[in-house]
């Protein structure tokens, strides 16, 4: 079982509450809920990241594409690279 250093009672019950969410649109409907407009940006575009990086992309090409900046490429990159292979996991279920 993964240990990630941010477990705590209310983390699990978000997660098992996320896990819960049936379609696209349930997931619009609590994620509009919960974060703000700026947050699930700021989410979807790191996820755009990881998306482009693990397709070979540039970092040029990737801030082109994407908006995001050097420091958020690099910060996507180390996780995908270092981190809890949350990214790649996902990307590998979608079958990228």
């Amino acid at each position: 079982m993964y240990e990630s250093r941010l477990r705590s009672e209310e983390m699990d019950a978000l997660f098992q509450a996320v896990l819960t969410l049936g379609s696209e649109e349930d997931c619009y409907r609590f994620f509009e809920d919960l974060c703000t407009i700026g947050e699930l940006q700021a989410m979807s575009q790191r996820f755009a990241v990881a998306r482009l990086l693990r397709r070979g992309e540039t970092y040029s090409v990737i801030a082109e594409k994407t908006g995001a900046s050097s420091a958020t490429i690099s910060r996507v990159n180390r996780c995908l690279v270092y981190g809890a292979a949350g990214y790649r996991d996902a990307l590998t279920r979608l079958g990228e």
